[in-house]
């Protein structure tokens, strides 16, 4: 959350509770805001028409605020996968067909400083893309994501990453799910944390870190790298 956002929902405030005959002393309010980001490299999606491999290279980031206790008041999630240049079934996707003067990978032409700078200038993330060209309603998921880690400190949300995702894929468990693996790690949990995961998995079931982005890094790093943000209202 940006520094002009939270002084104005502090102003807001101020101002309602002055309509209302409160008078209010000057105090100072102190939170954090901390980004952080990681990428992770894959094999894939999948190999082109003519059985040559797909690559890609995911960098997930996480931009966070927080209190004084380290509980999160807000956290933005976003990520720009790069595929290999040799995909042709994710039209629009960022792409990089390598560096200047180095052959071209497969059977994509070798790039130009003209070319290269053309590719990298159109990239763009998956929420500047949007749902209707990334697929997956991806801004919903990252969202009820968002939603969800609310109130909690970093520690508390690796705890619960840690019991309530699949160890094979980093998405939350599911009742419904076959695997021997996930059902095990299922059964374990008390009856509220089912519910609780019902709750995330009927907004989100994207995964918080595989080889499509580690959101659970970023976010940790956007805690490492917070600073101070001072207001006095």
């Amino acid at each position: 959350m940006s520094k002009s956002k939270v002084l104005t929902v502090v102003v807001a405030v101020a101002a309602i509770l002055a309509v209302a005959g409160f008078t209010l002393l000057p105090k100072e309010v102190t939170i954090y805001n901390g980004s952080g980001q990681t990428s992770v490299f894959r094999v894939g999606p999948g190999k082109d028409a003519n059985g040559g491999q797909i690559y890609s290279i995911s960098t997930a980031t996480a931009d966070a605020t927080f209190d004084e206790d380290g509980k999160i008041l807000s956290v933005r999630f976003d990520a720009l996968e790069v595929l290999s240049p040799n995909d042709a079934e994710h039209e629009g996707a960022p792409v990089f067909s390598g560096w200047p003067g180095q052959a071209g990978y497969l059977t994509a032409p070798g790039s130009t400083d003209e070319t290269a700078g053309k590719e990298v200038a159109a990239w763009q993330t998956k929420l500047e893309r949007g749902d209707e060209a990334y697929g997956m309603n991806v801004s919903e998921q990252y969202a009820a994501y968002e939603e969800f880690f609310k109130g909690k400190t970093v520690a508390e949300v690796e705890q619960w990453f840690a019991r309530n995702t699949s160890d094979k894929n980093g998405r939350p468990l599911k009742a419904e799910s076959t695997d021997p693996g996930e059902q095990a790690k299922y059964s374990q949990l008390s009856d509220a944390e089912k519910q609780a995961l019902a709750d995330v998995t009927s907004g989100a079931s994207i995964s918080l870190k595989d080889a499509h982005g580690d959101f659970i890094g970023a976010l940790k790093k956007a805690y490492e790298n917070r600073q101070k943000v001072k207001f006095d209202i």
